[in-house]
């Protein structure tokens, strides 16, 4: 049988048979009557040509699921792209927000402070990690008016003051550094009497010098006296957080939480002129 199977006569009478099937087929599609043999011609045939097309269904179907499924790949691949890029346009739309919505501070702060202070705005351009709390780089430099010693403040409170000067730029020491010592008063009683100065390795400050007998207690604000020779008076430093007595009894001390948040600095304000309230005595007359 297999013999038979495998032989060129074979296969070349299967053939013949097969395409005279198909051609009895053909022609008597449209005739009305058919003859006893092509009744069986088309009996055999009608199965086969149904096979035969449910086989090629079968490999359409599968032709165009793969077709579909290369397709939707690519479709996905560009809505990710897409995707991509949206996340990008959104990150920097937001970062343009709030962008906008500082300077539009500085400038509502500029313009309620100009009979006050003279101000020149600057930038953040430089803080080391190793020094985060003791000093930065601004943006503004000589050529902008900026001189060393110059107080450095934010719409939230005072920041320090310049250092050092270049053309283009300039250092400001922050009043987190263990070298800055500001000379404050509570707002709330207006004692004069402490400093305020920075523990240089985080955000908050202390505050030294407090008599035994002040009522300085949590909570109240804390501003420059003006008695310092660099900071003007009234400018914000921060609100006490927690008063200990110092262990030779006759002072205080108190830690100070700044009211500039330095892990967020970004842009500043250097006080080039100050001009003090003129102060009227009962008499109104001017002293």
């Amino acid at each position: 049988m297999y013999r038979i199977i495998r032989s060129k006569a074979f296969w070349a009478g299967l053939i013949t048979i097969v395409i005279m099937l198909v051609l009895v087929n053909q022609s008597s599609i449209d005739r009305p009557s058919l003859t006893i043999v092509e009744r069986t011609i088309r009996n055999i045939y009608t199965p086969l040509q149904s096979g035969v097309s449910g086989v090629s269904d079968i490999f359409q179907g599968w032709s165009n699921r793969v077709a579909s499924k290369k397709s939707l790949n690519q479709r996905i691949a560009e809505l990710n792209k897409e995707n991509s890029q949206i996340k990008l346009e959104n990150q920097i739309l937001k970062e343009e927000q709030a962008e906008l919505q500082r300077l539009r501070r500085m400038v509502n702060f500029k313009e309620q402070n100009s009979m006050t202070y003279d101000l020149i705005g600057a930038r953040v351009i430089g803080r080391s990690p190793s020094n985060w709390y003791n000093a930065m780089i601004i943006d503004k430099g000589s050529r902008d008016g900026i001189q060393q010693n110059m107080p450095v403040i934010s719409p939230d409170g005072l920041v320090g003051r310049v250092s050092s000067v270049n053309e283009n730029s300039a250092q400001v020491f922050l009043i987190t550094d263990r070298e800055v010592a500001v000379g404050v008063l509570l707002q709330e009683t207006r004692e004069t009497n402490g400093i305020v100065e920075g523990l240089g390795d985080n955000s908050m400050l202390r505050m030294r010098n407090i008599p035994y007998y002040s009522k300085v207690q949590k909570g109240n604000q804390v501003v420059t006296s003006g008695l310092s020779e660099y900071y003007p008076k009234g400018i914000v430093i921060g609100k006490i957080k927690k008063v200990s007595r110092e262990p030779n009894g006759l002072l205080l001390s108190a830690t100070v939480a700044p009211a500039v948040d330095f892990n967020k600095l970004e842009e500043v304000f250097i006080i080039t002129a100050y001009h003090p309230p003129v102060e009227v005595d009962q008499a109104g007359t001017k002293e």
